[in-house]
């Protein structure tokens, strides 16, 4: 009885000991862990870009750009040496951005492509300590699309693929007009028109078709949900053997749910 005790009391303490031993290496291993205080500010954590596309060739393109300031991100090692933004926009961070803290320490972006992006924000000291923050931006997408006395509509191409490994955008909002222009010759004729909503799997998703007098206009608005990766098309169609000239305007958007991140922006101190 007194040996098995003795025994018993014995394999206690040992792994009394090596608990012990476990948390107090723990501790060492992360000692500098929270060195560097990531105290990162920006105004910006979405944008819509805006592509203007006539008679099928891109006219500007103009992206989002969102700015990150590093200024006070501060290590309780000593001086801080880099800071990096990495946009998140592709597979292998080819895009971040590395800054020397000596030389700067505001970081911007221009993002060209539509997503739900997570941004890598590291900052490291001399003493190569490195801190840590993710923020996620959302980029949506608005397309003006126009093609101009035609008799042979041209089909809009939109790509709903993200450019990022992030979910698909929550809806597809367009808004189109077609006008049927005032030609000089006659007759004067009406035409009938039909758009075409059509998914990535081939799928029609809506439709919608009006009668449009000379010199008219015809509005269609329709929003879609439920939203498959991939390239979907707007097709507008004239009456069989219609073949009056039509100007046509498409305003589509891309756009996410609203999962961003909150803006951090600094704080201006009030005057008393």
């Amino acid at each position: 009885m007194g040996t098995n005790t003795t025994g018993l009391v014995a394999v206690l303490s040992m792994l009394m000991l090596t608990a012990l031993s476990g948390c107090l290496g723990t501790d060492e291993d992360d000692a500098g862990a929270d060195l560097v205080r990531m105290n990162v500010h920006y105004d910006d954590t979405s944008g819509t870009i805006l592509e203007r596309v006539q008679n099928g060739q891109t006219l500007t393109l103009d992206g989002v750009s969102l700015s990150f300031d590093f200024a006070r991100v501060t290590s309780k090692a000593g001086n801080m040496k880099s800071f990096t933004m990495d946009p998140g926009d592709d597979d292998e961070g080819s895009n971040a951005i590395t800054v020397n803290a000596n030389d700067q320490a505001e970081i911007s972006y221009e993002y060209l492509t539509h997503g739900l992006f997570t941004v890598t924000l590291t900052a490291t000291d001399e003493q190569n300590n490195s801190g840590t923050a993710l923020v996620t931006v959302r980029i949506d997408k608005q397309i003006e699309w126009t093609q101009t006395n035609t008799n042979e509509p041209s089909t809009m191409v939109l790509d709903t693929s993200p450019d990022c490994d992030c979910p698909v955008p929550n809806t597809i909002a367009l808004n189109s007009t077609i006008t049927n222009r005032n030609d000089i010759v006659p007759p004067s004729t009406p035409v009938t028109v039909t758009w075409t909503l059509y998914d990535a799997a081939d799928a029609t998703r809506a439709s919608h078709s009006e009668q449009v007098g000379e010199g008219q206009s015809a509005d269609w608005s329709h929003r879609e949900s439920n939203i498959n990766s991939g390239e979907w098309r707007i097709e507008v169609e004239q009456g069989q053997s219609e073949e009056e000239n039509l100007d046509i305007s498409h305003e589509v958007r891309v756009l996410y749910s609203a999962l961003e991140s909150e803006p951090n922006p600094l704080e201006t101190p009030t005057d008393a």
